[in-house]
């Protein structure tokens, strides 16, 4: 009898420590999987920051308006990269017809968030400035001029959901494109999408 009952107890203890062992381990698989899962959930277009900015408005010898589209990806929360295009037109007035100049150009930039609003951004644009129509002297151009210089500067966007929206300033640091765009600083002013 004392056989039969030492048998039992551990043929009882077995299977006690079987089934709590397979619950164990069924357990920490789920929780495993569950948390890969969630962290490969983040789709590429979610990454995607694109913007549209209007800026640079002048009305005191005529018509300056600009506009700035640009993509970038976030490569972090706080940091992303990314390039656009700008474009700038200038209308003059003088007697007579109204002269115009168009200049545009390519973008890379590197932005790093302070805060959820507040942005530090490093710019590199590559300009082509447009000559002065014949017969005017304007800028004092009289071929396209190519010029590639940095900018730098700070960003404000607020908003709630994918859309905020905000301005910016940028420093010109070349003496040459402030001439040109007779300003040492660009203005923005638009809106952004997965900021």
């Amino acid at each position: 009898m004392l056989k039969i009952k030492y048998v039992v107890f551990i043929l009882a203890a077995m299977f006690m420590t079987y089934s709590d062992a397979d619950a164990q381990v069924r357990k920490r698989t789920t929780a495993k999987k569950n948390a890969k899962e969630k962290k490969e959930s983040v789709s590429f277009l979610q990454k995607v920051n694109p913007e549209i900015k209007l800026g640079n408005v002048g009305f005191f010898n005529g018509l300056f308006i600009s506009s700035k589209l640009n993509a970038g990806i976030k490569l972090h929360d706080r940091f992303s990269l990314g390039a656009g295009t700008k474009l700038f037109f200038n209308q003059y007035s003088q007697q007579g017809p109204d002269p115009s100049i168009f200049d545009i150009g390519g973008l890379v930039y590197g932005r790093a968030k302070i805060t959820n609003s507040i942005y530090f951004q490093a710019e590199y644009a590559f300009m082509r400035y447009g000559k002065d129509p014949d017969g005017y002297l304007i800028r004092n151009i009289f071929e396209n001029q190519k010029i590639n210089y940095p900018l730098l500067g700070i960003g404000y966007f607020t908003g709630v959901g994918n859309w905020r929206f905000g301005m910016e300033l940028l420093y010109i640091t070349n003496n040459l494109a402030r001439d040109y765009q007779n300003s040492i600083v660009e203005y923005w002013f638009g809106g952004s999408y997965n900021f």
